[in-house]
């Protein structure tokens, strides 16, 4: 698609991101059958010094760890990236299943 707005052939160099890295305030995974692992980035709009503690509630049937569960925010940090860790033990998904990840 790069190739043909500029009109030459063009190699990216970097690896192609995961679709499930989309900086994105929901989480959607596709045919959930075993793991998954995502990267979610926050910018803090909260006063300085702020702390925040993840609260999850995952479907049934699905189990849900984030790293690192506290975000701290200071003079100096007021962006903080954390992984999300997606996995069940169904082998077969059959719909959509519907949690809650808040800080």
């Amino acid at each position: 698609a790069i190739s043909q707005l500029v009109g030459r052939t063009t190699v990216c160099s970097n690896p192609r991101p995961s679709v499930l890295d989309f900086n994105l305030p929901s989480i959607t995974i596709p045919n959930l059958n075993e793991e998954v692992t995502l990267t979610r980035t926050l910018t803090n709009v909260g006063p300085l010094n702020s702390v925040y503690r993840v609260a999850v509630e995952p479907p049934l049937g699905v189990q849900v760890t984030v790293t690192p569960e506290t975000l701290v925010f200071d003079s100096t940090t007021n962006r903080v990236s954390f992984k999300v860790r997606v996995s069940t033990t169904h082998k077969i998904n059959t719909g959509y299943y519907f949690g809650s990840l808040t800080w």
